[in-house]
């Protein structure tokens, strides 16, 4: 059973029609027809071929250093995966304009946020992109601020959790000039911009299932896996089963990029969290993504719609009974 606002229903209804439509034939089979298309549009560039010159990534990459340096300089933190967008969409035959991202975990912060809604984990750990601005050419940094989180996830407001995640990511940006901080227009969504199944299996084989779904599929590269639930216990603090999964298609995703750098803070790379709620029910949630490229007003591209559908569609089979 897939959970999910009725706008993000109608989105994939309406990229099932355009499936069918860019194929141009009748095929007697919509199946036959939305697969064939899939795999037309994933091959279909919308990247310009010009290869980024190491003098473009050169900005960008000084800011990342500068926020790996504070990381490492916090002996309560860690580094949990840096991917760099541009790059590896760039080896993929896919040209994007830098776009890097660094995820580091805080645990104390991630178990208390944890302890209030667990869907917190998609955004978490936390992570800064350093990017360079399509609208202006300036690299920059942008991360989520604590609105964006607290009404996504209904999260207590001018709380001491408030205070704690401000703290962190002032810290993790420190020393880096107010100007080249980015932010976006809106902290807010329609709805959540979640989409949820439940699993019929424990949490053990549902994990499993979505990991052996993400390696069957050629494209995909794993950034790594991290166990709330471990991290939770390390700190006192007890929460249900509670993982999340990170990878990519590095081809595909730096096309749906390519214009929209930015999305590579929220949509990319794709964040798979395998729960456990208070009944004892297991459930994979991920980003619409079509929903988070409206929030950041870059729009829901084609490419952007393709993985959209193909992540429902993979992970939509890995849990049927």
């Amino acid at each position: 059973m897939i959970t999910s606002t009725n706008r993000a229903q109608h989105r994939y209804a309406q990229l099932s029609k355009a499936c069918a439509r860019a194929i141009g034939t009748h095929m007697h089979s919509a199946k036959l027809a939305a697969a064939t298309a899939v795999a037309i549009l994933l091959s279909v560039g919308c990247s310009s071929d010009q290869p980024i010159t190491p003098e473009r990534y050169s900005p960008s990459d000084s800011l990342l250093q500068q926020l790996k340096s504070n990381v490492a300089a916090n002996g309560q933190w860690r580094e949990v995966a840096e991917i760099d967008h541009s790059r590896l969409g760039q080896e993929a035959g896919s040209t994007m304009p830098p776009s890097r991202v660094l995820i580091f975990s805080v645990p104390s912060l991630e178990a208390s946020l944890i302890q209030h809604n667990p869907l917190v984990a998609l955004d978490l750990p936390p992570r800064v992109l350093a990017y360079e601005d399509t609208s202006d050419g300036v690299s920059k940094l942008i991360y989520n601020d604590y609105d964006y989180i607290q009404t996504r996830y209904d999260l207590p407001e001018k709380s001491d959790l408030q205070s704690d995640y401000e703290q962190a990511m002032s810290a993790a940006v420190a020393g880096v000039p107010q100007g080249q901080i980015g932010s976006f227009d809106q902290f807010n969504m329609e709805g959540d911009g979640i989409i949820t199944i439940d699993s019929p299996f424990g949490f053990a084989e549902t994990m499993q299932r979505v990991l052996d779904a993400i390696a069957s599929q050629d494209d995909t590269v794993s950034f790594g896996t991290v166990d709330f639930q471990q991290q939770a216990a390390e700190q006192g603090i007890e929460v249900p089963p509670n993982s999340l999964i990170l990878f990519g298609a590095p081809g595909p995703g730096a096309r749906a990029m390519s214009g929209a750098p930015t999305l590579g803070l929220d949509a990319f790379c794709q964040k798979l969290l395998v729960w456990q709620d208070s009944n004892g029910d297991v459930k994979l949630s991920f980003n619409d993504l079509l929903a988070i490229a409206e929030r950041q007003g870059v729009g829901g591209s084609i490419p952007l719609r393709v993985i959209s559908y193909r992540l429902n569609k993979v992970f939509s089979e890995a849990l049927e009974n």
